[in-house]
């Protein structure tokens, strides 16, 4: 028997350099992160992630979130300074993941906060 689920926050310890990043993810309720790496001064930072409930159906509430919402907002707000794309693992697993190229977390920080506080609540 299946019960049924509620989103709930979990604490998890990231990089240090992802933390601002990762709590601005948080403020959307249905993201999950998956993974991250906070990169270097030449390699992109990067986080992956599920949105919605991705037991039931994998990638159309993802899709919806990341390249109809997350995407196009994170490019009016920093350029290509941060990209979302989805993919789907060798594990048959389809996720997001967001990059952010060196230099710019700050600013992807603010404009994931904007994005938050505009987002529809489920």
């Amino acid at each position: 028997m299946a019960h049924a689920q509620k989103w709930v926050k979990v604490n998890a310890p990231v990089d240090a350099g992802l933390e601002k990043l990762m709590q601005s993810l948080s403020a959307f309720p249905r993201l999950q992160t998956i993974e991250s790496c906070q990169g270097n001064s030449t390699r992109p930072a990067w986080v992956c992630f599920s949105y919605g409930n991705s037991w039931e159906h994998p990638w159309r509430e993802l899709a919806a979130f990341a390249l109809g919402y997350l995407g196009p907002g994170l490019i009016s707000r920093v350029g290509d300074r941060a990209g979302v794309v989805i993919r789907v693992t060798t594990l048959g697993r389809v996720q997001a993941e967001l990059t952010v190229r060196p230099g710019a977390l700050r600013q992807t920080v603010k404009a994931l906060r904007a994005l938050a506080r505009r987002h529809p609540r489920p």
